[in-house]
């Protein structure tokens, strides 16, 4: 038997066969159905203690929970308040602590149902000392919570009995057992919390309520009176700011009132407390209108009749705008009441009470003696307006008997009380003001407005009539110019207009006045439409149908402008509407009405006898014109069946008919004017246009079609000499080349037709890259492929140009495409294709047998040239692969490809071509440039860094201005570009066709720029000299730094001026001296303490002085006789040396060894290094390194030229024994490599 089956039996009270199975079957007690039920479940459910029993002690377990509310057995017992079944099973040892999917025990389920004898047996078994009695739900709610919830006193003190009941638990929400009590009225439950220990009555929940608050909203009085004789704070405040005071008075519970305010242990209520809205409890009285809770409150000692929230509301404003006269009674018999408190926007109690209408309280407002009746809000309205704006005529009428009020006040924007009753439609009131003495009827507003212009425009026909009665004037203008009439007409109101028209107080009216825009009413009525309206008009005697506005339009051409038939047709029935007359530019009624595409207008012209149908309006176009421009073919008809019509009219510009619909695509109005007789399809405009040139450059693929088909000229030039084939091909218009080359109509097409410029229509399609275009032009069989454009492009030219590979591959794959022709100045089409960059071309051109790598411009540049100088290194790439490129060719003013890289900042150019065997960088052009001098003057630092990498590259080369690339780096103030030529090793005394050195050149300039990377010896240079680093690029930080690296000081120009001459602040010119002569010229870290005799120059330190021997003065080149300030290693006595003897100490008499035997040491390696350059390899093979060696030290250092050199170096100085690492040898292979500037180098170190 399944668990279902079994419970089903308990269920209808079958007991026998489901104990006989339990016997049988004892393993099955704890089987659950499919909710997780258990047969114990529903047994203590059923509350059969003996089947109950059996399944215990069959060992039924009694904490099993079911899946759906997670109650066990015991849960179902309470829950079915089987009390019997509840004790067995708690001595049984169920848990009594199991808590549900709610968080719910058996005791919150026996407490909530309100169970007292469960609760007796769940609080007081013994079996039970563990229990938790104050074992939370979900929500936070004990027991007790639930208990005083549902105001059970009984459970209450059971619960409290309890030692470990907690009274000021409180729920997630924050509320305590008394809060809750207090909430739901339980009076007894209240008293009986209160009295207990430990119980704070000034708990707040979450919602900042105290039980006073919720006693309070719940109206339990009684609750009230023993919560605050209990000490219950009365000034608490919610999260609303609202005291149990505000509450109270906002319920209207007077009871709750009277026991918050007498309450003999209340002294201290502060009765003024505002909420979060500032509002007091006063406030709130006069808001909600009790006037018992009101004086109740007034009694009060401590009031404050004058408190103002934050708008500036007092208790009388809220009174008044509530409209409440019993309290507005008690308030104004308060001594403190001010009836002229002012609100933030100048609103007092009588502007309130006449904004929303309270007559009784306007009367009492009005018999205080304070009551100013001319008091103004911020916009400048009086009470009177008020009362006029929102309709009460009672209260209007009290406002008039005051003595004070005037009835023509304006508001800041200059509005009456009138203004605002006649714009709200307020009849009664409009018709009491204009009985006033004194009233001005027609007063303006700041928009030039009076009361009947408003009445107008809101449509308010009463007030109207009233006003135009009352002599209101019909012919104001407002700030646009618009009478009552005008704004009456335009906006439809014919009930208005009949008012106005036919009153018989309006004999004035000037019904042909015009508004700002020259329009007159009728103007307006034709404008929008309104036949009623100009039928009304049209009946008045003095209306002028002829007026005309400033750019001459009359009644009839707006009407026909907007397309009015029955209004045109009324104005054409008039004897005075002038059907002829004519705007500023020329239009009559029928252009418009032609223009606008009205047929049932123009046929109404038409009709007329004064219509001429040949009038031209401005720039020459007649009615036809217009219908055949806007595409009306019913109008087109119409006007070709009235004599006189021209079908071919041109207008100034040359235009028919035909041109305009087929420049616009009107293909219906084309077909009607080609069946017409006499129609020119062939006519052209003064731009030599024909209809079917118009079509094809607006693309109008259907009127084309119409056109070639009805024998349009496909091969008529315009002024420019284009066909329409020239347009659809330079527009891509595909669809309409193919119209135009396949038509049936077209074997006369002359598809190789040359425009002014020489181009055919292939030209253009290659030009701009057609593929599709070029493709149907060449299927053509009179295409000519090769013709020529009067600067000699063919199509394969102009589709190199663009670069369009689709376009070039298929004009070679025509027979006879001629790869070799030659355009003006001497271009191939190789030439164009490098020029312009696009590799692709480029390699089909080169497929071609016919193409001539070394074909030459008249200027003599190659392919290699353009390539280069356009930057594409691909393009490069694929010439240098060709036989017969030649990676030296010079053009007529003598530059190499290399010379064109370097120009114009091609690095990944410079780089491919000094890859190329053979390349010669050194080479000069006609104005004596290298590749270097121009990267240099060009200021490409990248492009100079990879020139000098190279070991051939030449330092010192003079252009035509005598300028080295050091002198070309320091005109263009690179600082960066000098600091690497310098490295290399560059001569620094070079000077240029003005004898000017670099020193020079550099002290004309301000600043210098572009430090690629930082130089340490700057940072120097400027302590030395005193400056701030951010000085550290100005001239003369810059000539310290040449001069440290050797440039003379003292060398004159040709016009005998030296560098130091130059300078012009002084103190930074002996600085600068002082700085140069301080530092020993080889080491530049020692103080040079060494004196040349007889120029007196002192040039370097002891330690570097004590390995040498001079001959010339490094500064001056003179040859000098002794060096005083040398140190003798032993004795360390000074000592003097002669130039052809050796030096010797004057104490130790010992001789320094001869010129030839002195060794080189490490220090000096770096010295000699920086003045290699490129040519560090052919000396290290001098020296005997090898040659993987010298490939593996350029390997280890790429970038740093002056690293390799001394890497080099230190491999020779550390490979030789000490007397094979003289200065003899190496001196001798720097002779022998022709190294100069490291030779003069190291003669100034130890000659």
């Amino acid at each position: 038997m399944d668990v279902d089956k079994i419970i089903s039996k308990i269920q209808n009270g079958d007991f026998k066969d489901v104990k006989r199975f339990i016997k049988k079957n004892p393993d099955q007690v704890n089987n659950r159905n499919s909710k997780g039920v258990t047969v114990l479940m529903v047994a203590c459910e059923q509350g059969n203690k003996e089947l109950i029993t059996l399944l215990t002690e069959s060992g039924a377990d009694l904490n099993i929970s079911d899946e759906d509310k997670k109650w066990t057995a015991l849960h179902y017992a309470v829950e079915k308040h089987k009390t019997d079944v509840v004790a067995f099973l708690v001595s049984s040892g169920a848990n009594v602590n199991k808590q549900d999917s709610g968080g719910n025990t058996p005791l919150h389920l026996a407490v909530k149902k309100n169970y007292e004898d469960v609760v007796k047996v769940l609080l007081n078994s013994k079996e039970n000392n563990n229990l938790q009695v104050n074992q939370q739900n979900e929500l936070g709610w004990t027991a007790l919570h639930f208990a005083c919830r549902y105001g059970s006193k009984d459970v209450v003190e059971l619960l409290l009995k309890h030692k470990d009941t907690d009274v000021k638990a409180e729920t997630k929400q924050g509320s305590t057992p008394l809060q809750l009590a207090s909430a739901h009225r339980h009076k007894e439950v209240v008293d009986f919390l209160q009295q207990q220990n430990g119980i704070n009555a000034n708990k707040v929940d979450e919602e900042g309520d105290t039980p006073l608050h919720l006693a309070v909203q719940n109206h339990r009085t009684d609750s009230v009176a023993f919560l605050v004789s209990s000490g219950a704070n009365v000034n608490k405040q919610d999260s609303w700011g609202d005291t149990p005071l505000h509450l109270a008075v906002w319920n209207n519970y007077e009871d709750v009132v009277k026991v918050l305010l007498n309450s003999k242990e209340n002294n201290n209520l502060q009765v003024n407390q505002k909420n979060n809205f500032s509002a007091t409890a006063l406030h709130v009285a006069c808001q909600y209108g009790s006037k018992d809770v009101v004086e109740l409150l007034l009694q009060h000692k401590d009031t404050d009749v004058k408190a103002v929230m934050e708008d500036g509301s007092t208790a009388l404003h809220l009174a008044c705008r509530y409209g409440s006269k019993d309290v507005v009674e008690l308030l104004l018999q308060h001594k403190d009441t001010d009836v002229k408190a002012v609100m933030e926007d100048g609103s007092t109690a009588l502007h309130l009470a006449c904004r929303y209408g309270s007559k009784d309280v306007v009367e009492l407002l009005l018999q205080h003696k304070d009551t100013d009746v001319k008091a103004v809000m911020e916009d400048g309205s009086t009470a009177l307006h008020l009362a006029c704006r929102y309709r009460s005529k009672d209260v209007v009428e009290l406002l008039l008997q005051h003595k004070d009020t005037d009835v023509n006040a304006v508001t800041n924007h200059g509005y009456t009380p009138l203004h605002l009753a006649s714009s709200h439609g307020r009849t009664e009131v409009v018709d009491f003001l204009l009985k006033q003495k004194g009233m001005d009827v027609n007063k303006v507003n700041l928009k030039g407005d009076t009361p009947l212009h408003l009445a107008v425009q809101k449509h308010k026909i009463d007030v109207v009539a009233f006003l135009v009665s009352s002599g209101g004037n019909v012919n104001k203008q407002d700030s646009g110019g618009n009478t009552p009439l005008h704004l009456a007409v335009k906006n439809k109101y014919e009930d208005v207009v009949k008012v106005l028209l036919n009153s018989k107080e309006n004999n004035n009216l000037q019904v042909n006045q015009k508004n700002n825009f020259s329009a007159t009413a009728l103007h307006l009525a034709c404008r929008y439409g309104s036949k009623d309206v100009v039928e009304l008009l049209l009946q008045h005697k003095d209306t002028d149908v002829k007026a005309v506005m400033e750019d001459g339009w009359t009644a009839l051409h707006l009407a026909c402008r907007y397309g009015s038939k029955d209004v045109v047709e009324l104005l054409l029935q008039h004897k005075d509407t002038d059907v002829k007359a004519v705007m500023e530019d020329g239009s009559t009624a029928l252009h418009l009405a032609c223009r606008y595409r009205s047929k049932d207008v123009v046929e109404l012209l038409l009709q007329h006898k004064d219509t001429d149908v040949k009038a031209v309006r401005e720039h020459g176009w007649t009615a036809l014109h217009l219908a055949c421009r806007y595409g009306s073919k019913d109008v087109v008809e119409l006007l070709l069946q009235q004599n006189g019509t021209d079908v071919n009219a041109v207008t100034n510009h040359g235009y028919t008919p035909l041109h305009l619909a087929s420049s616009h695509g009107r293909t219906e109005v084309v077909d009607f004017l080609l069946k017409q007789k006499g129609m020119d399809v062939n006519k052209v405009n003064l731009k030599g246009d024909t209809p079917l040139h118009l079509a094809v450059r607006n693309h109008k693929t259907d009127v084309v079609a119409f056109l070639v088909s009805s024998g349009a000229n496909v091969n008529k030039q315009d002024s420019f000499g284009n066909t329409p084939l020239h347009w659809a091909v330079g527009n891509n218009y595909e669809d309409v080349v193919k119209v135009l080359l396949n038509s049936k109509e077209n074997n006369n097409l002359q598809v190789n037709q040359k425009n002014k410029l020489g181009s055919t229509a292939l030209h253009d399609a290659c030009r701009y890259g057609r593929k599709d275009v070029v493709e149907l032009l060449l299927k053509h069989k009179d295409t000519d492929v090769n013709a020529v454009e009067n600067k000699g492009w063919t199509a394969l030219h102009l589709a190199c140009r663009n670069g369009s590979k689709d376009v070039v591959e298929l004009l070679l794959q025509q027979n006879g495409t001629d790869v070799k022709a030659v355009m003006e100045n001497g271009w191939t089409a190789l030439h164009v294709a490098c020029r312009y960059g696009s590799k692709d071309v480029v390699e089909l051109l080169l497929q071609d047998k016919d193409t001539d790598v070394k074909a030459v411009k008249e200027d003599g540049q190659t392919a290699l040239h353009l390539a280069c100088r356009n930057g594409s290194k691909d393009v490069v790439e694929l010439l240098l692969q060709q036989n017969g490129t030649d990676v030296n060719a010079v053009t007529k003013q003598g530059n190499t490809p290399l010379h064109l890289a370097s120009t114009r900042e091609r690095t990944e150019v410079v780089e491919l071509l000094l890859k190329q065997k053979g390349i010669d960088i050194n080479k000069v052009n006609l104005e004596g440039d290298t590749p270097l001098h121009l990267a240099v003057r060009n200021q490409h630092y990248d492009v100079v860094a990879s020139m000098l990498a190279q070991d051939s590259v030449k330092l010192d080369i003079e252009n035509d201005d005598k300028r080295t690339p050091l002198l070309e780096a320091v005109y263009a103030a690179h600082i960066g570009i000098v600091h690497e030529i310098i490295t290399c090793g560059a001569k620094m005394n070079a000077v240029d066709k003005d004898g000017n050195n670099c020193l020079h050149i550099a002290a004309e300039k301000e600043e210098f720029h572009s430090e690629v990377k930082r130089i340490p010896i700057l940072d120097e240079c400027c302590r030395e000299l005193q400056l701030d680093k951010d000085r550290r690029l100005s001239e003369i930080v810059v000539l310290s730094y040449l001069a440290s690296h050797g440039a003379s000081l003292y060398h004159r120009n040709d016009e005998k001026v030296t560098p130091l001459d130059c300078i012009e602040n002084q103190h930074l010119k002996e600085k600068l001296k002082t700085f140069l002569q301080s530092l020993c010229w080889w080491c530049q870290e020692k103080k040079a303490t060494v004196t040349l005799h007889p120029c007196r120059h002192t040039i370097c330190c002891q330690n570097c002085c004590s390995q040498m021997t001079f001959k010339q003065c490094p500064i001056c080149r003179q040859h000098i006789r002794s060096i005083s300030g040398f140190v003798c290693p032993k004795s360390e006595e000074k000592a003097v040396q002669t130039v052809a003897e050796s030096v010797e100490c004057p104490k130790c008499k010992e001789k320094v060894e001869s010129f030839e035997s002195v060794m080189v040491e490490e220090k000096h390696l770096h010295r000699v290094s920086q003045k290699l350059a490129g040519k560090w390899q052919p000396l290290g093979r001098e020296l005997g390194i090898r040659q993987y060696e010298l490939d593996n030290i350029k390997e280890n250092n790429p970038l740093n030229v002056e690293e390799q050199g001394f890497q080099m170096l230190l491999r020779w100085w550390r490979g030789n024994d000490p007397e094979k690492r003289t200065l003899q040898i190496l001196k001798a292979a720097l002779e022998r490599t022709e190294c100069q500037d490291a030779l003069e180098c190291l003669s100034s170190e130890f000659n």
